[in-house]
């Protein structure tokens, strides 16, 4: 370092210092590492919300850097680039990483018959039905796993299948979540639960109770009912059932990478994957799968246990009768309510599927299957039929 003062290399060690750190930090938040970490929430939020800010100063940093080796060649050429390979590898970590690894099927998801799907799927594997206004589409568990998210037009209605596989949780809204047709992605999971990104709007969407980040928009969702194949076959045999092909070399790797994880996640033995939940609540056990309802401001769940003695349970809610069906013979849950034409209907025979002596009844959006550690970990207050 002949002619480098000791203060230039000291000066040229920090900036390299400090944007290494940059790139690092922000590579850890905006991944998985992070939620290990049990980083905060809002630093999520905050990085996404000026992310085009931060990249900037990550490259105006890594600039700066190249302008010192010029200035001074305290670093050679060669681990110059590696540094800078790095810093753009952080800066795609942060920010494309998880886009380019699950795709969004929004708008390109593919559908068979069942008769094709069947050549796929095994008879106890869980699938998610879907009916609006009589056309029925179906959504296998494991093949929501990498996409996350699935769109179609059924029944007329623009709808999109989000899926968190974390929380064990499929929930169906509308493609317009209120700034016009939506490009859903998946960014990062917070607390264990996925939070979605619409790409034309940048707005930021929590899964499990469809909060928007950034202003008041109502997210309408969907009933969907959580079923084995097997008896999604005998209900719906004219149905369309969303298969992905699992085609790219990298799906591979992907399910090799969460095999084990995910079990740990369904394992009783274990606590959650990433340690962001609050743990409190142990009315029942906290990887017990509930049905959870919310409604207004109001949270109601539904044990296995309490709907096998309750099969058929009448209940209101933010002022509204309901009523639970449960088939016990094929483990199918279901919320209908008990208003016809703004009167309270009352109900001798009822299905799961809300055929009744009075008609049809409607269906109400449930949260099937999810986590008790996480369904009361969002809704601390919900009450627990179990």
């Amino acid at each position: 370092m002949n002619g480098i003062t000791q203060q230039q290399s000291r000066w040229f060690l920090l900036v390299a210092f400090v944007t290494a750190a940059f790139s690092i930090f922000s590579a850890v938040l905006m991944t998985e590492p992070g939620q290990s970490l049990n980083l905060p929430r809002q630093w999520v939020v905050a990085y996404y919300q000026y992310r085009w800010l931060f990249i900037g100063v990550n490259l105006a940093l890594l600039g700066y850097l190249w302008y010192l080796h010029q200035q001074f060649g305290i670093w050679s050429k060669v681990r110059m680039l590696l540094a800078s390979t790095g810093v753009v590898t952080c800066i795609i970590a942060a920010n494309f990483l998880l886009a380019l690894f699950f795709p969004s099927y929004q708008y390109d998801a593919n559908y068979v018959s069942v008769s094709q799907a069947d050549k796929v799927l095994q008879h106890d594997d869980t699938i998610y039905a879907v009916e609006i206004n009589g056309e029925v589409r179906g959504y296998p568990r494991e093949h929501l796993e990498i996409p996350h998210i699935a769109g179609d037009t059924i029944g007329g209605t623009d709808v999109v299948m989000t899926f968190c596989a974390l929380s064990n949780l499929p929930v169906v809204i509308e493609q317009d979540i209120g700034h016009g047709q939506s490009d859903l992605g998946i960014l990062i999971q917070t607390h264990n639960n996925l939070v979605m990104v619409d790409r034309r709007s940048g707005e930021l969407v929590q899964q499990i109770n469809m909060q928007s980040e950034f202003d008041e928009t109502h997210i309408k969702v969907h009933p969907n009912t959580m079923m084995t194949w097997e008896n999604f076959k005998d209900i719906y045999p004219e149905g369309e059932v969303f298969i992905y092909e699992f085609e790219r070399k990298v799906d591979t790797l992907l399910l090799a990478i969460f095999d084990k994880p995910m079990q740990r996640q369904f394992s009783e033995e274990h606590g959650p994957i990433f340690p962001t939940l609050d743990m409190q609540d142990d009315r029942v056990g906290f990887k017990e799968q509930v049905w959870g309802l919310e409604l207004g401001q109001e949270q109601i769940a539904f044990t296995r246990e309490f709907a096998q003695q309750n099969p058929r349970y009448e209940f209101e809610m933010n002022q509204q009768p309901m009523m639970m069906v449960y088939d016990e013979q094929r483990d199918i849950l279901n919320v209908f309510s008990l208003l016809k034409g703004g009167e309270t209907v009352s109900v001798e025979s009822v299905d799961v599927q809300g055929y009744s002596d009075q008609g049809r009844l409607e269906q109400v959006p449930m949260h099937n299957g999810v986590f008790w550690m996480i369904w009361s970990h969002w809704y601390p207050d919900t009450e627990l039929m179990g």
